[in-house]
């Protein structure tokens, strides 16, 4: 097996400090070299693992900075993790996101009380405003194919062990299957772990546990006269019938709404509150078929370490999940992408 040496990297943590109080962590820079003088101005390589909007924008900064990259995602392209959808109108620009890839540009947004009363704050919303809905395989396999066009190289298969090396002067192996059960092994100089909130590349690291919320999602197909309710609405509903301390959700998609909710206290009892939605709602979605009943777990804060050696842990992995409303595609995206923009700085600088 063909391997890529590095030197040590080594992290530096900058501090901040305020009067009378501790430094504190502000951010890590990287450090990377060469160590072999025969692979001085080699590719640096580096594995991302998971193909989300995370992965996806860490491997498309990577392949466009001249990092040799293979991004790694085992599921196919018609599957994603389960989410609400809702991105927040700064991503479409930021991310040159194509506007025909939204499902629905939700202009009115409702907040439904234990009683019932509803309170539209989508007023808030200037004229050209709007809430993004759009599908996750969608959007992942845009990503995904964007970071391929950039030169990234996208390997369809499951890692099943992240082999961290002994000295600082070896290679990170990673072991992986494609097509079920044939087993193969990538030597790297450098690891983005982007698999999400059950992330095996943090557990390879010691990268510390968080809390999770649960988040329970059914998709359900509207007869056309249900659909049209929900042509630019979206709605929140709060009560202890459907979370004790989350919200349950109707977002809108392209034929379809995803209806769904989410607890961390009360795990167990996910179904229980995923039957209040469907019982508050019931008026609006009779008639309607489910299509696809979904679950994930949602980070309720960051992890202690996710820097550490030569690997790095963004979007889920890493935690970076609003925790009072559950987002996380824009910090998914926004961390990959800073992350792969730093570890080419980095290099770039070194060589």
């Amino acid at each position: 097996m063909a391997t890529h040496v590095l030197q040590t990297t080594s992290l530096h943590s900058l501090t901040t400090r305020t009067p009378n109080s501790k430094p504190r962590p502000h951010f890590h820079s990287l450090t990377v070299t060469a160590s072999n003088p025969s692979n001085a101005g080699r590719k640096l390589r580096a594995a991302v693992i998971g193909g989300g909007p995370a992965g996806s924008s860490a491997a498309e900064a990577l392949a466009a900075g001249g990092v040799e990259t293979f991004l790694f995602e085992r599921n196919p392209p018609s599957m994603a993790k389960p989410c609400g959808g809702a991105i927040p109108l700064c991503m479409l620009d930021e991310f040159n996101i194509p506007h025909e890839l939204i499902d629905r540009q939700v202009t009115q947004m409702r907040i439904i009380s234990p009683s019932n009363i509803a309170v539209d704050f989508g007023k808030t919303l200037k004229p050209h405003e709007f809430i993004a809905m759009l599908r996750r395989e969608v959007l992942d396999s845009f990503l995904r194919t964007r970071a391929e066009s950039k030169g990234a190289n996208l390997i369809a298969g499951l890692v099943t062990n992240l082999e961290v090396p002994s000295s600082t002067d070896s290679p990170y192996v990673i072991h992986y299957t494609v097509n079920k059960n044939s087993r193969r092994a990538l030597a790297v100089d450098v690891v983005i772990g982007a698999d999400g909130a059950n992330s095996r590349v943090a557990k390879s690291i010691h990268a510390g546990n968080y809390k999770c919320a649960i988040a329970f999602q059914e998709r359900i197909k509207l007869p056309d006269e249900k659909m049209a309710y929900y042509e630019n609405m979206a709605e929140m509903y709060v009560g202890t019938d459907v979370s004790p301390d989350f919200y349950a959700w109707v977002f809108p998609k392209c034929d379809h709404v995803a209806v769904g909710t989410g607890t961390m206290c009360s795990k167990l009892d996910i179904k229980v509150y995923q039957r209040g939605i469907r019982e508050r709602v019931r008026p609006k979605i009779n008639g309607g078929k489910v299509i696809k009943v979904e679950a994930h777990p949602i980070p309720e804060h960051p992890r202690p370490i996710r820097v550490r050696g030569r690997v790095a842990l963004v979007g889920d992995a890493a935690g970076y999940v609003t925790k009072c409303s559950g987002e996380g595609i824009y910090f998914a995206a926004k961390s990959g992408r800073m992350c792969g923009n730093a570890i080419v700085k980095a290099f770039r600088r070194r060589r």
